[in-house]
């Protein structure tokens, strides 16, 4: 019998939250303060998540069997994928990733899996940490997609999922540059208390402009580490990251005009050539908008931070 999938949402405490703030600031006031979302959520993002969720599944499973392994994966990524067939834009492209899914999870068990379940202990699956940040009234929350132990050296690393259709190579140094990276160590190891090696790039790639099988490869990218001194630096950024935040939107909500408290970032107008969600209303005073535009819904879920910003720790 498969796990049961637990819907996964994205953390206001998580990287991504203080990462979209540095990209774009006034993205981030759509997101957070007006809590204007895409109406249709990006292919490539339901079926990161479906493939994750699968693997997931495949790490957990009790099942000395490895083709129930398999199955109990495959059966789990469908589930999540149906469970967000709404939030595609037409059927065409859920089909496609209904197809694209299962087959990129099992060549992945049978190339990297299988291999991973003789080779290493696995000590924790998406399990999500709320890691207190040092001196401040702020935590960070984080899950890491796997964080395994080679029985033969007891070095442990974190391994992170990938999966793109555009280049693996970028998809690798993106993990290397980028500081999601930095906060999975830091948080394994205050939140865990463990030696983390590590973060190994576990990249799933199959060109999205192609069906065929023979091009899904499976490359695991040079292994990320972090410094000390590079581990410390990175918490006390993020301390004043949120703390910039908590004070905008103190003063947002006394009145400041957010186009002047979140300036736009136009280097991300047109990331990876794709244009933002928001931009059709970047010049628009959405503060007289008594709806969003027909492109973009509300998310209800998400309490605006201008609510909660008594609460500091919630920011």
């Amino acid at each position: 019998m498969a796990n049961p999938v637990v819907k996964r949402r994205e953390s206001t405490l998580g990287f991504h939250y203080f990462n979209l703030f540095q990209c774009c600031p006034r993205k981030f006031y759509f997101k957070y303060f007006k809590r204007f979302v895409p109406k249709y959520i990006n292919r490539a993002l339901i079926q990161g998540s479906a493939f994750h969720e699968g693997k997931a599944a495949f790490y957990l499973s009790r099942s000395k069997s490895l083709k129930t392994r398999e199955q109990v994966a495959i059966q789990t990524a469908l589930k999540v994928l149906e469970e967000s067939r709404g939030e595609l834009e037409d059927e065409e492209t859920y089909k496609d990733i209904e197809f694209r899914v299962p087959n990129m999870l099992h060549y992945w068990i049978a190339e990297m899996g299988i291999a991973d379940l003789s080779n290493y202990k696995v000590i924790a699956v998406e399990k999500q940490l709320t890691v207190p940040i040092q001196n401040t009234p702020y935590s960070m929350t984080v899950r890491q997609d796997a964080i395994l132990q080679d029985k033969q050296n007891g070095l442990i690393y974190i391994f992170e999922t990938k999966t793109s259709g555009f280049s693996h190579r970028l998809t690798s140094e993106a993990v290397f540059f980028g500081d999601q990276a930095t906060a999975y160590i830091w948080a394994a190891r205050k939140g865990l208390g463990l030696d983390i090696f590590g973060v190994v790039p576990d990249i799933t790639y199959w060109n999205k402009n192609s069906t065929a099988l023979t091009n899904i490869q499976n490359i695991r990218g040079d292994i990320v580490t972090r410094s000390e001194y590079a581990l410390e630096s990175f918490e006390k950024m993020t301390a004043q990251i949120l703390t910039e935040i908590n004070q905008k939107a103190q003063a947002y909500k006394a009145g400041y005009d957010p186009w002047i408290l979140f300036p736009r970032n136009c280097y991300y107008c047109l990331s990876y050539s794709v244009k933002c969600d928001y931009s059709g209303i970047c010049y628009e005073n959405c503060e007289k908008m008594k709806r969003p535009p027909v492109e973009l819904k509300i998310d209800r879920s998400v309490r605006s931070i201008v609510k909660r910003i008594e609460d500091p720790i919630a920011i």
